[in-house]
């Protein structure tokens, strides 16, 4: 396999990543206040978008834990990229709040085809070839989703309408998808044997269970940060209606994170590296509850979005090693975890935030639940 044809392929799957990731689903996020400011969207409404475009991902993840057939994850993945534009585009083409429930829910559904369905594909692809099994580059994609709209949303907001903003999103979507469909491989030439005997098979049934549960515990930190670290940035006069900033921060942060712990794992090991990744997101939660002003809030979200972004990309690497043969079953039973504490998290730490009028206990919760996960990193570790 020659470089440049290697390189080609790590591109057109980092440009899926960001078209299905960063701009399907990031872009809601500097959407909400010019939809709020435009049409007086109530609170409720918002939430519920954000809702559904996450129930359509929790979905397309459980889906794909049933799909085996290779030749089929691959339509799907080139479908997602169609429905990540259509859906982004449209968005701005009615005021109907249940049409607008449907495309956030089949933008969510565009996500998890690029998350899982593509990173299961290119985990197949690297192995056939004789590649690094590593997936660092192709989640660096999520950082420079993030980097992207939040710089697309500072362009944009003061010339056009909402309306025509979520349409500029689904132009630059349509612009990045024409080099990820062309320099996508054939990966229906990727499918693996299966290896593993019936006993073996078993053990890595209950390897992967004690993952899902740290899985689940790191879904916790990931989302308590992304939830409040802006609400926490706009509450300080410095920072306040620049809330966007510290968004960029971390994707600036995530962008070149997941191909330095690729590093660090061959270097010191993947098990080192991910209680490595997991401490430093604790950190990243200790230092909003200690001194939460500007410098600390940004330190912070350097800090999250190097480590979030390490944790997940080095998780799913890991259990498309140890199932090469249908790499997006598992990372997508992982994913279903993870979640499922995206859902949960956040309505447990609003409700004592509510009853406290400050989220200092909700992330102590936080570490708290953080600590278990490195427990069952632990246990995973001894088992594997």
């Amino acid at each position: 396999m020659k470089p440049v044809e290697t390189m080609k392929v790590l591109v057109a799957s980092v440009i899926a990543v960001v078209v299905m990731v960063g701009i399907a689903r990031f872009s809601y996020t500097p959407m909400i206040p010019e939809m709020v400011g435009a049409l007086g969207l109530s609170t409720s409404v918002v939430g519920m978008l954000a809702t559904v475009n996450y129930a359509g991902y929790l979905t397309g993840a459980l889906l794909i834990t049933r799909i085996s057939d290779l030749g089929l994850k691959v339509r799907l993945y080139q479908l997602g990229l169609v429905v990540a534009v259509i859906s982004t585009v449209l968005m701005g083409y009615t005021t109907n709040v249940w049409l607008w429930f449907i495309l956030r829910f089949i933008s969510g559904l565009s996500t998890s085809a690029g998350m899982l369905l593509g990173a299961g594909l290119l985990m197949s692809w690297l192995i056939r070839n004789n590649q690094k099994s590593e997936l660092g580059v192709f989640f660096s994609g999520i950082g420079l989703g993030i980097v992207l709209t939040a710089v697309v949303a500072e362009l944009i907001k003061d010339a056009f309408t909402w309306d025509t903003q979520w349409v500029i999103y689904g132009l630059v979507a349509l612009v990045l998808v024409v080099p990820a469909w062309r320099w996508m491989p054939d990966y229906r030439a990727c499918a693996l044997p299966q290896t593993a005997g019936k006993a073996a098979g078993n053990e890595r049934s209950r390897f992967i269970r004690i993952l899902q549960l740290a899985y689940f515990c790191a879904g916790v930190g990931y989302v308590v940060t992304a939830t409040f670290l802006v609400a926490i940035a706009e509450s300080m006069p410095q920072l306040k209606g620049h809330g966007w900033l510290i968004w960029l921060i971390v994707g600036l942060a995530a962008t070149p994170a997941c191909w330095l712990w690729d590093v660090f794992s061959r270097r010191w090991g993947q098990w080192l590296a991910l209680y490595l990744a997991y401490t430093l997101n604790a950190v990243s939660i200790v230092m909003l509850i200690v001194n939460a002003d500007m410098v600390s809030v940004m330190l912070s979200a350097v800090i999250y979005g190097a480590s979030f972004i390490g944790i997940v990309s080095m998780m799913l690497a890991m259990v498309g090693r140890v199932f090469p043969e249908n790499p997006s079953r598992p990372m997508s039973r992982l994913t279903f975890s993870y979640g499922i504490a995206q859902m949960l998290a956040p309505a447990v730490v609003g409700y004592l935030a509510d009853v406290e009028g400050n989220y200092t206990n909700g992330l102590w919760l936080t570490l708290a639940v953080m600590a278990l996960g490195v427990v069952m990193l632990h246990l995973a570790r001894k088992m594997e």
